[in-house]
């Protein structure tokens, strides 16, 4: 966590957590090649559209996204600092969190380092769901992109849309409207 960024006592809790639980870290990823990255809007928010076209489409149905894989860790009780505050995954951990600190800079502390997690883990190749809106304000550019563009476990055809991106961030082209969904 940022020391610049005054953020509540929970997150730094959070923060706390996935330090001390690295066997917990290393499971926030997907599996090999199945890796699904969002960002911005088409006709809503990207996720919301992963999420519907998923029940259509078994190519995406494949593809991991974050929140897929938060929901499938199962956290021991005994790791919680707060026994009256145990959840059976960390999505749900995460998603308590979220609605009891602010929306910034808090949530998108907590969002930026699992999604610097999820790209640091990444392997293979990666698919994109890029919408309009997307600046550097956002986890993908602040944190994605730059640690998957490290990440000499990913393939070269996903780093070479990734400069992509990170041309039209740098262009001040927020409307990219892109997707890519590897085979």
């Amino acid at each position: 966590m940022s020391s610049s960024i005054p953020v509540q006592p929970e997150t730094k809790e959070f923060g706390r957590f996935l330090a001390r639980n690295p066997a917990i870290r290393n499971q926030i990823h997907a599996a090999p090649d199945r890796t699904l990255l969002y960002s911005g809007a088409f006709f809503r928010a990207s996720y919301q559209e992963i999420k519907a076209r998923k029940l259509s489409d078994p190519q995406l149905r494949e593809k991991e996204i974050l929140p897929d894989v938060l929901a499938r860790i199962s956290i021991p009780p005994s790791l919680f600092p707060d026994p009256k505050r145990v959840f059976p995954n960390l999505l749900a951990y995460v998603n308590d969190l979220e609605l009891r600190v602010p929306k910034t800079p808090d949530q998108f502390t907590i969002w930026k380092v699992l999604s610097g997690i999820f790209a640091a883990n990444a392997v293979g190749k990666v698919s994109f769901w890029i919408g309009g809106g997307v600046d550097a304000s956002k986890v993908f550019v602040a944190t994605e992109l730059k640690v998957l563009m490290r990440n000499p476990k990913v393939d070269q055809v996903s780093k070479d849309l990734m400069e992509y991106y990170l041309r039209c961030v740098e262009n001040k082209n927020p409307d990219m409207n892109i997707g890519f969904i590897s085979a």
